[in-house]
């Protein structure tokens, strides 16, 4: 039965992107209903990515059978990756300037030297060119890395894989870049959780503050390839020993995963969510000519919402991260590592 309906997930899902696409090449990313191919899009790719949950892996004999991709195409796989990453960045930003530096005296500003009217299109194909080069570097990472990438989703107990890790710390450099990289991201999410509580979230500096939150996140998880397990285990330590509190460093209960997953998942519709004003104050602004209400709410209330929306996700992604705990940390970090050849 599960395994039923991750297949059913991963089939609906990978339609829905496909139809995406086709809809986009037949010339429908100009339309003032492209909004929808966007979503389309993004709906495709949570039902692809929530069918891992249900899909079963292989085997252990015959995973670990499986002979790993060559340091190049391993590469290659992690530049797409990167690549992916910082395209769908450029669109978020590019979104949110667009969104919040309208008003009701100029509802078409022009975003990065783009005209109001070329903003849909790239946007649509921003997002296009995002999943096909996500589908590109899984298909050329290889059945190993789709495995690891599976198993962030599922309970595996303690991570045996990195118990040889474990028994050396990381480069002192390294950690000490983490550590930094740890702290400006959690210092930008903080303070674009505290502007809109001290009355900031008004006109453009709701540009800024989502800006802000999308930047903390994105510098709070590659602050983990720098980390990794052992790094995440001292930075515990030391945030925990301000509270006067020993961390435990034994692997979290199966319960303990599926919150934290669930938290994650939350994160991802609530920032889903929150993209549901831009992308229907755009195409309203294209149709009508004139900044519109979303669900009955005037542009004041949709600011109010789209950060509420966006200061909530930031708060279960923090937390889901926390909950998972060091072995997710590390199995993370693994997705962004070179895999060496194996040799038979």
């Amino acid at each position: 039965m599960v395994g039923t309906m991750g297949f059913a997930a991963f089939t609906l899902g990978s339609l829905m992107s496909i139809a995406g696409l086709v809809l986009i090449a037949l010339g429908y990313a100009s339309r003032p209903w492209a909004g929808g191919i966007v979503a389309l899009l993004a709906a495709g790719e949570v039902l692809v990515l929530g069918s891992v949950s249900f899909l079963r892996g292989r085997a252990t004999a015959s995973a670990a059978s499986e002979r790993a991709v060559s340091p190049l195409r391993s590469q290659l796989g992690l530049s797409l990756l990167w690549v992916h990453l910082a395209v769908y960045f450029v669109v978020w930003c590019a979104a949110v300037l667009s969104y919040t530096r309208a008003t009701e005296a100029t509802p078409l500003p022009s975003i990065l030297g783009l005209s109001f009217e070329q903003q849909g299109p790239a946007f649509v194909w921003g997002v296009a060119l995002a999943e096909l080069l996500f589908v590109l570097a899984a298909y050329v990472l290889g059945p190993s890395w789709r495995r690891r990438f599976a198993g962030l989703f599922r309970y595996a107990g303690p991570d045996i894989r990195m118990s040889a890790e474990a028994q050396k710390a990381p480069p002192t450099l390294r950690m000490r870049l983490g550590l930094g990289v740890f702290v400006v991201g959690n210092a930008l999410a903080v303070a674009g959780l505290l502007l809109p509580a001290l009355g900031f979230a008004k006109g453009s500096m709701v540009g800024v503050i989502a800006i802000m939150l999308g930047a903390g996140e994105v510098l709070s998880l590659s602050s983990i390839f720098f980390l990794g397990k052992e790094g995440f285990k001292e930075l515990k330590s030391k945030l925990f020993r301000a509270l006067k509190r020993v961390p435990s460093n034994e692997p979290v209960s199966r319960t303990r995963h599926r919150v934290g997953c669930t938290l994650l998942a939350m994160h991802v519709v609530l920032q889903f969510g929150a993209l549901i004003f831009p992308i229907a104050s755009h195409y309203g602004v294209s149709t009508v000519g004139a900044f519109p209400d979303v669900f009955g709410l005037g542009r004041d209330e949709q600011l109010k919402w789209f950060v509420g929306l966006l200061a909530a996700g930031e708060v279960l992604f923090f937390a889901g991260v926390y909950a998972l705990g060091e072995d997710w940390w590390a199995r993370f970090r693994d997705l962004f590592r070179t895999e060496p050849s194996r040799r038979n």
